[in-house]
């Protein structure tokens, strides 16, 4: 990776490139190394001489940080701003004097979520029967115990690849230096609920054009191996488990839980659970569906809503504006699984585009989610009156 060539507004308005007092020229990048998770990827800055092209370093990320470049202060890049974070420290800006190596901290940023900076975190490998392997995320509570078996809450996104080398090489972006920042959507909420959650985005592997032939297949040999592998290291007690995603993780929720007996409940939002109402192709599947019928069936939840397990609670945003998720997917899923005498539910956000932004509707959903999980998969078993049954609700 030589980098990109960093650029500055001209004298004329337009874009040009940063040119050195001694006629250099910058490159900017990360440095990747093989194994990630001993030498995670690392900021680096070279200048090129336009007249011979030697090349030297002038700035060079912490091995122990994650540095992303602001921009220098002048053009010999005698002083720099950039930002670093670590797994201990939230994301500050700095001033440093690439000849002095002196460092000034510039903002004075905190970590405003420090439960969830304090839950434990894990990366493992998994590998799926047929020896694909991939990489689950494990958060557990702070104070958790080796040993201690909690439910699980597996929230995912499966992508499409034709073979193992181009997953591993979707790795190669991870930085294990990097502070765990949680976002208000973020399922880490639930390990300071008490639940196991792991967070991952399984392979499906196919020849090129054909890539969804083998959906359903991988989709549970990729559920087999995370449950596995997650029950063999005590996480999780694997009779209560949910399951979850937004968008085409939300339809391959609905597919985990129709095409498994794994998940006492899931949570899908913004999915869409009927393939022909996109004909012309999703994801990475480039066929339309005249030419790839059986695949575009087969992968459809909506055919296989009798064979429903556990308790789905679904949620839709009115306003989505993404052509391949139309809220009416949602409801019809709801009608088809209403009729089949399922336990389910839909709610409905006004106003809300592909995934919910307002502080009403997150505050809904994190209430609505926990109550959920906690009586169909924490307390599973307990006799306890359902929060909705399949005949549903709709609204907000």
């Amino acid at each position: 990776n030589p980098g990109s060539l960093l650029t500055t507004k001209g004298s004329r308005g337009g874009t040009v490139a940063l040119l050195s007092s001694d006629g250099g020229v910058y490159l900017s990048g990360s440095q990747h190394f093989r194994n990630y998770l001993q030498n995670a990827p690392r900021l680096f800055v070279d200048k090129v001489l336009l007249s011979t092209g030697v090349k030297s370093r002038v700035l060079e990320g912490a091995a122990d940080a994650v540095d992303s470049l602001a921009g220098p202060l002048d053009a010999d890049f005698a002083k720099v701003v950039f930002v670093r974070q670590s797994r201990t420290e939230v994301p500050n800006s700095y001033l440093r004097d690439t000849k002095s190596g002196s460092l000034v901290r510039l903002t004075n940023n905190t970590d405003l979520t420090p439960e969830f900076t304090a839950l434990q975190r894990k990366q493992i490998t998994v590998t799926r029967a047929d020896g694909i392997k991939f990489v689950v995320q494990v958060t557990l509570p702070a104070d958790y115990r080796a040993g201690t078996r909690l439910p699980g809450m597996f929230w995912f996104y499966p992508f499409e690849y034709t073979d193992q080398a181009g997953y591993d090489r979707t790795l190669r972006t991870f930085n294990v230096n990097r502070f765990p920042n949680s976002g208000p959507r973020t399922i880490e909420f639930m390990a300071t609920q008490g639940y196991a959650v792991a967070n991952f985005d399984p392979p499906i592997i196919g020849e090129t054009g054909r890539m969804n032939d083998n959906y359903v297949a991988d989709l549970r040999m990729n559920l087999y191996a995370v449950i596995d592998e997650l029950d063999r290291q005590g996480f999780i007690d694997r009779t209560r488990l949910g399951i979850g995603g937004h968008s085409y993780g939300a339809f391959s929720t609905v597919n985990a839980m129709v095409h498994t007996p794994f998940f006492k409940a899931g949570i899908a939002g913004d999915g869409m659970y009927n393939r022909t109402l996109t004909p012309t192709g999703f994801q990475s599947e480039q066929r339309d569906l005249w030419s790839g019928q059986k695949t575009y069936l087969d992968m459809s939840p909506m055919l296989y809503a009798d064979k429903m397990q556990g308790a789905l609670l679904m949620y839709h945003n009115l306003e989505d504006q993404n052509v391949g998720t139309a809220p009416i997917s949602s409801i019809r899923m709801m009608q088809a699984l209403r009729s089949e005498g399922k336990t389910a539910a839909l709610y409905q956000y006004p106003y809300e585009d592909h995934g919910p932004a307002t502080q009403e509707t997150i505050l809904d959903l994190w209430a609505r989610w926990t109550a959920w999980l906690d009586i169909y998969v924490k307390n599973a078993g307990a006799p306890q009156k359902p929060v909705a049954t399949a005949a549903g609700v709709s609204g907000n």
